[in-house]
C-alpha cells in the first residue's frame, strides 16, 4: 500500500492514528524491501567485501618484500579495526530501529538523525583516510625505505618522483571522493531520505 493511500485512509481520532502510525512503523522496519532492512543487508555485504579485501592486503604486504613492508600491513589492519567498530555500531543502531516493540515515532527520528551522523562520518573517513594511507603508503616505500623494494641495494629516489607520486595521489583522491560520495549515497543516503519521508507522512 502506497503511503498516499495510508495517508488517505487515515481517521482522525487518535486511538485510531496511533493504530496506523504503529502498522507504519511496523512497514519501517520489518518488510525484506524497507529502508531499513536494505540497509542491514548494504552493510553485511560491505563487511564481507571489507574483510576480504582487507584480509588479502594485509597478508600480502606482511609477507611480499621479503617481509620488509610489514608496516604497511599494521596501517591496514588498524584501519579494519575501526571499521569493524564502526560496523558494530551502525549495525546496534540499525538493529534498534526494526524493534517495532521498543519504538515510538519520536524516538525513531532521532535514531534516524543519528544513523545520518554515522552515515557523514563515514564518507567524511573515507574521503581522509584515502589520500592519508596514499602518503603514508608512499612515504614507507619511496623516502624511509626506499632500499626495501630492492634487495639488491639501496635506491635513491628523485624529487620528481615523490611529485608524481603525490601528483597521482591527489588525482585518484579527487575521483576517490566523487566515488565514494556515489558510493555512501547508494548504499545509505537514499534509504535514509526515504526513512525521513515517511516519518514524515505520519506527521501529516
Amino acid at each position: 500500500m502506497e503511503l498516499e493511500q495510508l495517508k488517505d485512509l487515515w481517521p482522525k481520532d487518535t486511538g485510531t492514528r496511533q493504530k496506523q502510525d504503529n502498522y507504519l512503523l511496523s512497514l519501517l522496519s520489518k518488510r525484506s524491501n524497507s529502508p531499513i532492512a536494505i540497509m542491514k543487508r548494504n552493510l553485511r555485504w560491505e563487511l564481507i567485501a571489507v574483510i576480504i579485501l582487507y584480509t588479502v592486503t594485509i597478508v600480502y604486504y606482511f609477507f611480499a618484500f621479503s617481509r620488509s613492508m610489514t608496516e604497511i600491513s599494521w596501517l591496514m589492519l588498524g584501519i579494519g579495526v575501526l571499521f569493524l567498530v564502526y560496523y558494530y555500531r551502525k549495525n546496534k543502531l540499525l538493529n534498534d530501529m526494526q524493534c517495532v516493540a521498543c519504538q515510538v515515532k519520536s524516538n525513531l527520528e532521532q535514531q534516524v538523525g543519528t544513523l545520518e551522523k554515522y552515515v557523514r562520518f563515514y564518507l567524511l573517513a573515507g574521503n581522509i583516510l584515502y589520500p592519508l594511507t596514499m602518503l603514508v603508503v608512499g612515504y614507507i616505500a619511496i623516502v624511509l625505505y626506499p632500499h626495501r623494494m630492492h634487495p639488491s641495494g639501496p635506491v635513491y629516489y628523485s624529487t620528481s618522483l615523490i611529485i608524481k607520486y603525490l601528483v597521482l595521489t591527489a588525482a585518484l583522491s579527487i575521483g576517490m571522493y566523487f566515488a565514494n560520495k556515489w558510493y555512501v549515497n547508494r548504499l545509505y543516503g537514499q534509504h535514509i531520505r526515504k526513512l525521513k519521508a515517511m516519518l514524515n507522512e505520519m506527521k501529516e
